[in-house]
């Protein structure tokens, strides 16, 4: 069969040149409604696109079937925009896009749209495969249409991933890039109505191997009947597994938790409510909070980047404190929301040991340590954040509280 795509899906992706490409390969059988549709928002047109070709080859080797579509939009360091389809083992490329801007929300809106048309499925899970920041986004493109690779960036922000992906439902968004774990991201995903089930994501920076694209696709093409819990958890599994064998086990320090994002509100709340309960009694409580902090730092990158485990936090409080006190039980909150919204964690044995429990929260050393040097980042500073609704809702001025600025 031949099929034509409807080209008037692009309208708002900044394009060098579309070409429009035969895919006689895929067959009409692909075009019923299958039961997954595997989204890859893979953003190498920067300093990773030299991990390209290994996670090309897993997608290949996960495979496809009429239930499971696999498709892929790819953006090179020096190379233009492609639209692949997996046609059971092997990648066929369906648009020649020319040098497009991933970090233009118009991108991704695109390419959902594309396989909502001509892909569609009862359930769909959307990587993001890049750097990530917690404030600065979920993907950066450094080379934007017209100028030269590494030359100009453009981040997609958190923001414009929620506005690109308003209208459609996902079960799944599993992020394959550092750092998207955080109380205040997904906090501000659920508040401003990003529509999704489920939420993969590490609390620290991840090795560069990330996910098993291979073994995850394998177990879903085998099971497509799994539901979107079962297969975030098979991807937290797979990537376990792999950071547990020679040679990947010696990036140990990193996570990969499932979060359901039906829970991230009410423990937004607790958090909040936890956080005004300490500022309120800080006299007592700001030796026990600082060692707190001390105690749960992330040790991989985080005295840099000023994150803490969170739950690591609220225990070290709980063990300090009256049993009897408003901290305390604000705590005993805090935990039995925690564990109703962070639903499994991948995690090798030393990231265990130093504490990882799977979501991390900002508290810097200072004020001045967040707020002077990483005020105009554009990996997402403190300018950024405080733009975020979670922490202007006690957690902001708690921190001011604990530190004397308020």
């Amino acid at each position: 069969m031949a099929a034509v795509f409807v080209l008037s899906l692009l309208t708002g992706v900044t394009t060098g040149k579309t070409e429009e490409v035969s895919v006689e390969s895929v067959d009409e059988e692909t075009r019923q409604v299958a039961k997954w549709s595997v989204l890859v928002y893979l953003v190498a047109d920067n300093d990773l696109d030299q991990y390209t070709e290994e996670d090309f080859q897993e997608l290949k080797d996960g495979g496809s079937s009429d239930s499971v579509n696999v498709l892929i939009l790819v953006d090179r360091l020096y190379d233009e925009a492609y639209l692949y389809y997996i046609k059971d083992n092997e990648m066929v490329e369906l648009e020649s896009l020319g040098e497009v801007n991933m970090g233009d929300p118009e991108t991704l809106k695109w390419f959902v749209e594309y396989s909502d048309t001509n892909f569609p499925a009862e359930h769909m899970l959307l990587y993001f495969w890049d750097h990530g920041t917690p404030t600065g986004g979920v993907g950066v493109d450094t080379t934007l249409p017209g100028s030269e690779p590494g030359s100009d960036w453009d981040w997609l922000s958190h923001h414009e991933m929620i506005s690109a992906l308003a209208g459609h439902h996902l079960d799944i968004i599993a992020c394959d890039e550092c750092s998207i774990g955080q109380m205040e991201t997904l906090y501000e995903y659920a508040s401003k109505g990003l529509d999704v089930d489920y939420v993969v994501a590490s609390e620290s920076y991840i090795g560069w191997r990330g996910f098993s694209y291979d073994k995850i696709h394998q177990r879903l093409v085998l099971d497509p009947d799994m539901d979107a819990l079962e297969l975030s958890m098979a991807i937290v599994e797979e990537f376990t597994n792999l950071f547990s064998v020679a040679p990947f086990k010696s990036e140990i320090l990193t996570t990969q938790s499932v979060f359901d994002m039906s829970k991230i509100i009410p423990l937004g709340n607790a958090v909040t409510a936890m956080a005004t309960a300490l500022a309120e009694d800080i006299d007592s409580c700001r030796d026990i909070v600082k060692k707190a902090q001390l105690n749960s730092i992330i040790p991989w990158g985080a005295r840099l980047e000023s994150w803490i485990d969170l739950p690591t936090f609220v225990d070290y409080v709980m063990e300090n404190v009256d049993g009897d006190s408003s901290v305390y039980k604000a705590c005993e909150a805090v935990m039995d929301a925690y564990f109703e919204t962070m639903l499994g964690m991948g995690i090798t044995k030393n990231s265990e040991n130093y504490g990882y429990q799977g979501m991390g929260i900002l508290f810097p050393a200072s004020h001045n340590s967040y707020t002077v040097p990483y005020a105009e980042s554009e990996w997402g500073g403190f300018n950024i954040y405080i733009t975020f609704e979670f922490p202007n809702m006690g957690w902001w001025p708690f921190l001011e509280t604990y530190w004397g600025v308020a």
